[in-house]
């Protein structure tokens, strides 16, 4: 994927974060003393859907349950305040298991729950394909000479720029607003027609003004049009 130097930066950033954040997500149960051992696992359940992570989850979330019970307060009377009582002995024993064996557990599957989900190639394509358009309208916007003798917007001639797909419906010929832009060809005639009596279009607006394309067409296409001053 095409990515500015700043892009990168902030990819590493979010990444960096991303580390960071799943090895406390995975440190849970030892931040928490074992009161918390249940939610990283939890969550790998969610996100994993395996058998075993959720018959870990319950096992470990008895196990948190029992210890609850073993250090809950307790009152000596309906009025009296209420005192820590003694945790048996198991607890600590319990404690200690809950702060370790999850802890285990989530280092084991933390990468497999914070992996990148990898992108679909058609969703590459078009981002990439995107972020080459915004390039080369901005090419427009600053230098004609400069668009035109990169040929953007138009597939139709001999060119090695890639513009990512734009069309320029000032200069295009009816076969390419057919096949790029879906256009009928009885649309494209009009689209030609118009542009040949205005002298030329200067947005999707006055495409929407001056021909029978529904707005909902050109809004369509709205991001893939160029419009280049007519020689």
């Amino acid at each position: 994927m095409l990515l500015t130097s700043g892009g990168r930066q902030v990819e590493g950033s979010a990444q960096g974060l991303r580390n960071v954040l799943s090895f406390a997500w995975a440190l849970l149960p030892v931040l928490s003393w074992g009161h918390l051992a249940p939610i990283p696992i939890i969550h790998a359940a969610l996100k994993l859907r395996t058998r075993i992570l959720w018959g870990a989850a319950a096992l470990y979330t008895a196990a948190t349950i029992l210890l609850w019970s073993a250090t809950i307060t307790v009152t000596s009377g309906p009025v009296a305040p209420a005192e820590p009582s003694e945790p048996p002995g198991w607890a600590a024993a319990l404690i200690i298991g809950l702060t370790v064996v999850p802890t285990i557990h989530a280092l084991v599957v933390r990468g497999r729950v914070f992996e990148p989900r990898p992108q679909q190639p058609a969703l590459v394509a078009a981002l990439q394909a995107r972020q080459r358009r915004e390039e080369a309208e901005a090419i427009v916007a600053r230098d004609i000479d400069l668009a035109r003798e990169l040929r953007i917007g138009r597939p139709d001639l001999p060119r090695q720029f890639d513009d990512g797909g734009l069309v320029d419906l000032n200069h295009a010929p009816a076969s390419v607003m057919v096949q790029l832009l879906g256009l009928s060809e009885a649309e494209a005639a009009q689209v030609i027609e118009a542009r040949d009596r205005m002298g030329g279009f200067l947005s999707p607006e006055e495409v929407i003004a001056h021909t029978d394309l529904s707005p909902v067409l050109v809004d369509g296409i709205r991001e893939r049009l160029v419009f280049l001053p007519l020689n």
